[in-house]
């Protein structure tokens, strides 16, 4: 039984790491359509915002990792002091982090865009996936 479960464990992993660039293919499909890039300009753009999307994903998940830990005292509103200290703690690290790495990519997306697309492309890349689905 054991076995059975490491094994679907080790199948499910590339299929799960596969859904997630999925997710970020279809978002830069988005961004890169609202803002009209050309072949070129996406051709530049979708490595380095592929790689944004990559640290972005790693800064979140400081504080989503934790939070899925303590997902049902969450829920049951039951947490004790102490997760709720490192709760808080992981969200302010995790913020820091997403700062950071929003800062950074300012800079290489500007190498590439103007500072008006730039503008745009945060915007559109941070539009929740019901506000992408109207399109």
């Amino acid at each position: 039984m054991k076995k059975t479960l490491a094994l679907l464990v080790v199948a499910l992993i590339p299929m799960l790491m596969s859904a997630q660039s999925d997710k970020d293919r279809e978002r830069f499909a988005y961004v890169s359509s609202q803002m009209g890039l050309t072949k070129e300009l996406k051709a530049k753009v979708q490595p380095v915002f592929y790689a944004y999307m990559k640290e972005l994903h790693a800064a979140k998940d400081i504080y989503n990792d934790l939070k899925d830990k303590y997902l049902t005292p969450i829920h049951k509103k039951k947490i004790t002091a102490e997760q709720a200290k490192a709760l808080n703690a992981a969200r302010w690290r995790s913020d820091e982090e997403v700062l950071k790495v929003r800062r950074a990519y300012t800079q290489k997306f500007s190498a590439i865009l103007t500072p008006q697309q730039v503008y745009y492309l945060f915007t559109y890349a941070n539009d929740s996936k019901s506000k992408r689905n109207k399109k």
